[in-house]
């Protein structure tokens, strides 16, 4: 959120969204603003990119699989995407 929202949520006769990422207050502050939407959908996105960065790196610098602990599996994704579980591993 940056310095101008706080301005701009007093000014605007109505609901506004802002974006959220690192180093935004919490929900609760935007919220007592009017703020109704706080998007998080570029944040998540650069975040899992950051990861696959990281897991793709991983074999070629310290040789191991560690940043793939506590992934999803095939069931558990298709469980949020609802869709059906189809088994799969148990990580």
């Amino acid at each position: 959120m940056s310095p101008t929202t706080i301005p701009y949520t007093e000014t605007v006769a109505g609901p506004s969204n802002v974006p959220a990422g690192p180093g935004a207050p919490a929900v609760a502050a935007p919220a007592g603003l009017g703020v109704a939407r706080i998007g998080l959908g570029s944040s998540i996105a650069e975040a899992a990119y950051a990861v696959a960065r990281h897991a793709a790196r991983e074999p070629f610098t310290t040789g191991t699989y560690e940043s793939l602990a506590g992934a999803l599996d095939d069931g558990r994704l298709n469980a949020l995407l609802g869709g059906r579980p189809t088994g799969g591993s148990t990580r």
